[in-house]
Order: C-alpha cells, then sequence, then structure tokens
C-alpha cells in the first residue's frame, strides 16, 4: 500500500528535526528575501514614475532605496545560501547513515538476489531528493507568500485584471497536477532503469579483470549498449510528457500576457487605469506568469520525493527482510560450538543434511570434502549470516538465535578464500578493525600472518595503497593481510575458509606453523582445500553431499574411511606428478 506524501513528510522530518538549528536561519533567510521581492517591483515602478514626471528629488529618493534592498538582498543571499548548503548536507548525511546502516541488517540472500545498484542508488541519489524537500518547502512557502502579497497589491490596483490572474493560476494548478501525476509513472519506471544501469556498470568495473581475460569485451559492450539505451528511452518518455504539458502552458501564459495588455491599454484610453498604475502591473507579471514553472518545478519534487522516500523507508523499515538476533549475550566465548541436527536449503536445493557435531574450546578442526559437499555454508551459518532450515546451533551451550549480534560476530572471525581489501592503506585496512590500533600490535599480527617483511619491502611501507578489492596485491597477500585483520580482533573463533589455497607452499608452511602457534589459545576451524594442511588438526570431519561422512584424526580416518583414503592418495598422487614434472 502506497503511504501518502505527509506520511513520509513526518518520517523525513525526523531526520531533519537533528539540524533544526540550520533550519531555522535558513527559514528567517527566506524570509527576509520574500519581503525584498514583494517590495522590489513597486519601488521599480516608482522610479518610471519619477523619470518619466521629471520628479528628480523622487527619483534620487527610489534610486537610493534600490541600492540599499539590493546590498541587503546580496547579504542576505549569501547567508540563505550558507545555511541552505549546511542544512542539506547536515540533512543527507543522516539519511545517508541511517540507509547504510540498514542495508548492512538486510539477510544474506536478499543482498545476492539483488543488484548492488539497488541500494547504491538509494544511498547516492535518493537521499539528496529527501535532504532537499524541506528546503524545497521552505522556498515554496515564501515564494507563496510573496504572490499573496503580489496578488493583494494588484487587487487594490485593478480588480478586473486581479480575476483574470487568478483564472490563469487555476488553470496552470490543474494543468500542472495532471503533468506531475504522469511523470511520476514515468520516473518510477526511469528509477528502475537506473538501479539496473548502476548495478550493470558496478558489475563491469569490479569484474574488468575478468572481462579482458576472458576477450568478453564486446559481449559486455552490447549489454551495456542495451541496458543504456533502455534508461535513455525511460528518460525521454519522461521528458516527452513534460514537454507537452510545457507547450501548452507556454501557450495559455501568452495568451494571458496578450489579454493583460489589451485590457490595460484599453482602461488606460478610458481613463480606468493610470500609465503609472499599469507600469506597476507590468513589474508583477513576471512574478505572477514565473506561477507556471513554480507549480511545474513544485509537483514534479513532491512526486520525485515521494518515490525516492518511498525507496529509501522500504530499506530502513521491512521491505527488504533483515538480520533477526536474540538478546542474550556472551561478552567472552569459551569457542564451544555445536550442530545438532543441522539442516539447511537454499531455494530448492538442500546442501547440508542434518548435521551433528561438537567443538570444543581451543580444538583445531578441519572441514574436508570435495568442492559444493557443504563446507562453507556451515561457516556461514556459524556466522549467522544465514539461518538453519531445521535443527539449531549452540554457542557455549546457549541456541544460536537466542544471541544478540555482538556475541556472535563480536566473538570470530572468517579469514575466506577471496577476502574484501579496502580501497586503502595496508595500515588502515588493518586500523578499520580498530581504530586505537598500536603499531606494535600492527607489526606483531603481520608478524604472526607472514605479511611483515613483504610490507617492509614495499616503498611506503605500511602506507602503502592497495587498490579497490587490493587489485596490487596477489591472492596470497590478500589472505596474509586478511588473516593480520582477524588477528587483530583478537577472537576467540576463527575461521580459515580455504584461506591458504592461494599461497605458494612456503609461504603457506609459515601460515601453518602461525596456526599451530595459536593451538591451545584459540578455537580454530579449517576448510581445508589440501589434506596436507590439517593432518595435524586435532580432528577432521569429511563431508560428502551435505552429510558427515567421517570424523576423527588424519591416522584414524585413513584406517577407517575409505572415501578419506581415497582423497588422500589421489592428493599425494597429484603432488608426486608435479614433483616429477
Amino acid at each position: 500500500m502506497k503511504k501518502s506524501v505527509w506520511y513520509y513528510l513526518k518520517r523525513t522530518y525526523n531526520y531533519a528535526l537533528q539540524e533544526k538549528r540550520y533550519f531555522y536561519y535558513f527559514f528567517i533567510t527566506c524570509v527576509l528575501l520574500c519581503g525584498i521581492e514583494v517590495v522590489s517591483p513597486l519601488i521599480a515602478a516608482q522610479k518610471i514614475v519619477a523619470l518619466t514626471g521629471e520628479i528628480w528629488g523622487q527619483l534620487l529618493l527610489m534610486v537610493g532605496a534600490t541600492f540599499v534592498i539590493e546590498i541587503i538582498r546580496n547579504v542576505v543571499n549569501y547567508f540563505y545560501s550558507l545555511f541552505s548548503l549546511k542544512y542539506y548536507f547536515a540533512v543527507k548525511k543522516n539519511l545517508q547513515d541511517a540507509v547504510a546502516k540498514e542495508t548492512l541488517k538486510i539477510e544474506m540472500n536478499t543482498l545476492n538476489q539483488n543488484s548492488s545498484g539497488v541500494f547504491i542508488e538509494r544511498i547516492n541519489n535518493d537521499t539528496d531528493v529527501l535532504a532537499d524537500i524541506f528546503s524545497l518547502l521552505v522556498d515554496e512557502a515564501t515564494y507563496l507568500i510573496t504572490t499573496i502579497g503580489i496578488f493583494i497589491s494588484i487587487f487594490f490596483l485593478n480588480k478586473f485584471i486581479f480575476i483574470l490572474y487568478l483564472i490563469f493560476i487555476f488553470l496552470l494548478i490543474f494543468l500542472q497536477k495532471r503533468s506531475a501525476e504522469k511523470v511520476a509513472e514515468k520516473r518510477e519506471i526511469e528509477k528502475r532503469m537506473d538501479d539496473k544501469a548502476s548495478g550493470f556498470i558496478s558489475e563491469l568495473v569490479r569484474g574488468a579483470k575478468d572481462i579482458k581475460i576472458l576477450d568478453a569485451e564486446e559481449s559486455f559492450l552490447q549489454k551495456s549498449k542495451e541496458i543504456t539505451w533502455q534508461k535513455n528511452q525511460t528518460f525521454y518518455d519522461t521528458n516527452l510528457v513534460r514537454n507537452r504539458y510545457r507547450l501548452v502552458v507556454a501557450s495559455i501564459r501568452d495568451i494571458l500576457d496578450f489579454l493583460i495588455m489589451t485590457i490595460g491599454i484599453y482602461f488606460i484610453i478610458d481613463g480606468q487605469l493610470a500609465v503609472a498604475t499599469m507600469l506597476v502591473i507590468l513589474n508583477y507579471r513576471g512574478n505572477i506568469v514565473s506561477i507556471s514553472s513554480e507549480i511545474e518545478n513544485f509537483l514534479n519534487s513532491l512526486k520525485s520525493y515521494s518515490l525516492a522516500a518511498e525507496r529509501i523507508f522500504d530499506v530502513i523499515d521491512d521491505e527488504y527482510p533483515k538480520e533477526k538476533f536474540g538478546t542474550k549475550k556472551i561478552k567472552k566465548a569459551t569457542g564451544e560450538i555445536e550442530f545438532r541436527n543441522v539442516s539447511f536449503q537454499y531455494d530448492d536445493n538442500e546442501v547440508l543434511k542434518n548435521i551433528n557435531f561438537k567443538i570444543k574450546p581451543n580444538e583445531i578442526v578441519s572441514f574436508v570434502g570435495k568442492s559444493g559437499a557443504g563446507k562453507s555454508t556451515i561457516f556461514n551459518l556459524i556466522a549467522k549470516l544465514y539461518d538453519v532450515t531445521k535443527g539449531e546451533i549452540l554457542f557455549d551451550g546457549i541456541p544460536i538465535n537466542e544471541l544478540d549480534k555482538a556475541s556472535i560476530r563480536g566473538n570470530l572471525s572468517i579469514i575466506s578464500q577471496s577476502p574484501y581489501i579496502f580501497n586503502m592503506s595496508i595500515r588502515d585496512n588493518l586500523k578499520i578493525i580498530k581504530s586505537d590500533l598500536t603499531e606494535t600490535e600492527m607489526i606483531k599480527a603481520c608478524k604472526m600472518a607472514c605479511l611483515h617483511d613483504f610490507v617492509m619491502s614495499l616503498k611506503d611501507g605500511y602506507d602503502t595503497l592497495v587498490g579497490e578489492g587490493g587489485v596490487t596485491l596477489s591472492g596470497g597477500q590478500r589472505q596474509r593481510l586478511a588473516i593480520a585483520r582477524a588477528l587483530i580482533l583478537k577472537t576467540e573463533i576463527i575461521l580459515f575458509d580455504e584461506a591458504t589455497s592461494a599461497l605458494d607452499n612456503e609461504t603457506q608452511n609459515e601460515i601453518q606453523k602461525s596456526i599451530l602457534n595459536m593451538q591451545g589459545k584459540y578455537t580454530i576451524l579449517i576448510i581445508a582445500h589440501r589434506l596436507s594442511t590439517v593432518i595435524n588438526s586435532d580432528r577432521l570431519i569429511l563431508l560428502d553431499d551435505g552429510k558427515i561422512i567421517g570424523m576423527g584424526t588424519h591416522e584414524e580416518l585413513l584406517q577407517n574411511n575409505d572415501t578419506y583414503k581415497k582423497l588422500y592418495e589421489l592428493e599425494l598422487k597429484k603432488s608426486s606428478e608435479v614433483v616429477g614434472s
């Protein structure tokens, strides 16, 4: 059910209230400008009367008054712009913070199913529209006050022309309302195309390396042309509707000009209207005629605002499903994790089937098996990135659904196969985890992750920029940086999601030593790409097709599990072939 514009204005006002000081200053300057706009045409007309009547004293007085008013206008305009900008950017920041915060709460399923452009457009562009709405309303309110003042003046000058202007205004309001409704329908389609185009461009830029490697430039450019054409077509359709109404409005305005001049000339000849009075009316003409564009802009802005507000509050509210957490707290977890009859289904695909295991505090447990066996899904469920379909997961004996977010994610770190590295320096990538990170802590973590020597070989050391996604680093270097970030967190549980798969043998051995150095201090779970890297784990859990088909030490599985034995022998065979070649 669509909400009214007043509903969204009340919601937006809560974010604007935080900046009400700037709003009040902005409003005061608007009122002052409003008064100047009413008075200026009157003084301009008096100057013309004094000049044509050769009343030099009055002319000098009017020239002086104009000078003073224009100086005041310039000063007021300066403060109007200053307070308007301060207010606008402050409100926009509040809205962007709120949308970004709520976006991070959205369930992973939903984020995966939607293009990143959907949320980028809302954070970057829709917040613009909402931040500007109260400035727009104040502008329009002051413009309305100015117009009422002008209409009152015209009423006393000539009632017939006043009625003519009034009919013109009502006709314009009707036309502009129809125009705004039609344009809003087109704008909704346009916004959806903006989301689609932003998402595609984001994919194109982020995937540029793979596009080049796959020699898929032509295919992507063709797709880009199609999306760009569709986006431009919706923009064209919107402006076509707008321009048709503008043609009608401009024609009506021309008719009004003709009637005003004709009637004015008639009244002057008939002696019912003085030339000076006609000059005052003509001086106000610009303000009256511009009402058409003001009404159009205001109604279109309200429609655009409603659309942007709906999109933003869909994110802030629960239109997109949000992650749900409990209220129980664990300040410092022991590291005990238990899966009880856990099953997980993604769409129609059952990924895990009745999984049961218990991990003791400070134990090193590795999950092994073929690709697609469900290993990474177990890690995602432990981090509560997804919710189990059946069964339950327990942290320190407490069901994970009863715990708050900090008790779960504040007590574990995940080092993934393809960690996201932020477009900043190595130092800032580490300090983003802990803002008060000391140099000693940073170097200790990087040495433990076998990263320090590499960093010191760089010209700018820890201040080296790594590019978007860590593009200037190798796969192994990105993983070591991710390991260092996890070590800085000092969580009780560390999950290695095939985190050594991109490392060379020498570096991999160093990482293995680091992991063994942590033995007895952390609960460490490892998804193994190569069995040789985890044979020293306290336990190995063998998965196949979403089920546990073996559990024990390396030696126990070799003796008792044929599937594990075959996997290990196959790996040994591949290793010997590589050495032989």
